[in-house]
């Protein structure tokens, strides 16, 4: 519910509704990240399909930090890309599907 209304009063979102949608959506791909490997669909900036392999669980990949953390976008979503071994990142209203 804060995500959603965090959405909502920044007007990211118009309604209430597509808030919540959106932050349900932001939830289960996080917790599937979490989990493990997930294995999701999102929409480029350039139009095209992305089919992706990610992860957020520190026993699936090593990373050394190279600075501190600036301000946190609830919007966006930041993964290890499996494939690509480096960050990657995408908008939450990108997200076609997690499988």
């Amino acid at each position: 519910m804060t995500t959603a209304w965090n959405f909502f009063k920044n007007n990211i979102y118009a309604t209430f509704s597509e808030a919540l949608k959106a932050a349900w959506k932001r939830i289960k791909l996080v917790a599937a990240l979490k989990s493990g490997i997930a294995y999701f669909s999102f929409t480029k900036k350039d139009g095209s399909i992305r089919e992706a392999i990610g992860t957020l669980n520190p026993t699936n990949f090593t990373y050394t930090a190279k600075g501190t953390a600036k301000k946190i976008n609830l919007t966006i979503v930041k993964y290890w890309d499996i494939e690509k071994r480096a960050y990657r990142s995408l908008k939450i209203e990108n997200l076609l599907s997690i499988g």
